[in-house]
């Protein structure tokens, strides 16, 4: 009897939990893709639990993927740059140089380790790979609102920044 009691009571409690709690149980990390509308995303504190959050979340991933573009179109751009200041220091020390006519004209443009360019290129490469982690374990919750939400900032990001890349291969490319 005693059993019945504590069932019956741990019943009651759970049906008088708000709508807040009703998410519940259904937070984890499934593997498989599903449209629920409870979800955890990154953080413990980052809950949705209503269409409304869900859909405040999915525009903020969009807004990120968006941004996440457009971070690696500035290191490209920043990079070119930087190599185009080099290249015409070069060519001026090349005129200058006493091989004159024997040397080819062309320069070989490197950061060296301890420049300001490869300094600003190795935070800029840090906050990259930060974002494409984050990004990737945005995907991994598996819901198809917050994954389509992802892929269309991740394409729009590159309609916006894509069109004016240098390199056809992006090698800065992490996990995305």
């Amino acid at each position: 009897m005693e059993g019945h009691d504590h069932h019956d009571h741990a019943d009651h409690d759970h049906g008088d939990h708000g709508a807040a709690d009703d998410c519940m149980g259904h937070s984890g990390h499934s593997m498989v893709f599903h449209a629920g509308v409870c979800q955890e995303i990154l953080f413990s504190g980052w809950v949705t639990r209503s269409a409304l959050e869900l859909l405040g979340s999915a525009a903020a991933i969009f807004l990120c993927g968006v941004l996440y573009e457009g971070l690696k179109y500035y290191r490209e751009a920043l990079f070119a740059r930087h190599s185009a200041a080099a290249a015409a220091d070069s060519q001026v020390n090349i005129a200058k140089s006493e091989c004159g006519a024997r040397c080819s004209g062309t320069a070989v443009v490197k950061y060296s380790m301890l420049s300001s360019g490869h300094a600003a290129q190795t935070v800029l490469h840090a906050v990259q790979a930060a974002a494409s982690y984050l990004l990737m374990l945005v995907f991994m919750t598996y819901n198809v609102w917050l994954c389509l939400a992802l892929v269309l900032g991740l394409a729009t990001g590159y309609f916006c920044f894509g069109w004016r890349k240098n390199t056809v291969v992006d090698v800065t490319e992490h996990c995305q």
